[in-house]
């Protein structure tokens, strides 16, 4: 083969390549959970936070770590495919510090005492937190319990996802409120929304993006330095052909100044990740 010829069959290729990209760039794809009775999908977390806090010439800084095995026992499905699982936390791995001092570490694989600042997470280990049911699109529908865990962006349980076929590069948004204390004692509702924007699809993973947003106008530093910790961004990998997360990260790193008087700052660094690990199939309960 001639380069002249090698030259033109790539270009031929690019252009059958630009064509194909072309007539599925208009492509729909229907996000939705998707699961068996008598599966158990297992997701290990990672959460990582710091804090620094300057008050005049006075620093400090906390530093926060959990790993943690989180378990769905999926008991049933009916037949609109609405899912009730099982959730617990098998085990995890907890570390605090402040300043400079040692950090306080407990692991529940291995230790049998526990500090009591982590008692209360302890004593829920391999315990079943809650059952829950849920339709395709992340929706709960109901529980036995609510969950006595802190709003700290992280989202829900589940992804939201819209009840309709997007495209990608398509949004869809699901509204929030959140409450800040104020300097004289009364609590301010703030709106905002988790907004969810479809990036791309390939080999059957959606990649979503995900951006916490404030709707309600915040001038006070100090009503911001509550509110950082709670609005994120990040990406998830959904697998649209079984159904699931297949892996979640979220990242904060923010600053807030003036917010106890003009010689004050807060800074917030942070990150959040859940993997999916495995799936077992486990016998079905009647």
């Amino acid at each position: 083969m001639t380069l002249t010829s090698k030259l033109w069959l790539v270009v031929l290729l690019l252009s059958c390549h630009f064509c194909l990209a072309q007539d599925n760039s208009g492509k729909k794809y229907l996000l939705q959970y998707k699961m068996q009775a008598g599966e158990t999908i297992v997701t290990r977390v990672e959460h990582f936070a710091e804090t620094r806090t300057t008050m005049a010439e006075h620093d400090e800084s906390s530093r926060s770590q959990t790993t943690s095995q989180k378990v769905w026992e999926i008991t049933a499905v009916d037949a609109e495919g609405n899912m009730t699982f099982d959730y617990r936390i098998d085990s995890v791995r907890l570390s605090q510090s402040i300043g400079d001092s040692e950090p306080q570490i407990y692991d529940s694989s291995k230790d049998s005492e526990v500090p009591d600042m982590f008692r209360p997470v302890a004593e829920t280990v391999g315990k079943t937190l809650a059952t829950i049911s849920i339709n395709q699109q992340g929706q709960v529908l109901n529980r036995d319990k609510e969950l006595q865990t802190p709003q700290l962006g992280m989202g829900d349980l589940t992804i939201p996802l819209p009840n309709y076929a997007i495209a990608v590069g398509e949004r869809w948004s699901v509204p929030r409120e959140m409450r800040v204390k104020l300097e004289n004692g009364e609590y301010k509702k703030i709106k905002v929304r988790e907004l969810y924007t479809l990036d791309k699809v390939a080999t059957g993973v959606a990649t979503i993006r995900i951006v916490t947003q404030p709707l309600t106008p915040v001038n006070d530093p100090a009503v911001e330095a509550q509110l950082i910790q709670q609005l994120s961004k990040g990406e998830i990998r959904f697998d649209m052909d079984r159904g699931r997360l297949l892996s979640k990260r979220l990242d904060w790193s923010e600053e807030v100044v003036g917010f106890r008087g003009p010689d004050t700052s807060l800074r917030y660094d942070g990150k959040f990740i859940e993997e999916l690990q495995d799936m077992q199939r486990t016998a079905s309960r009647p």
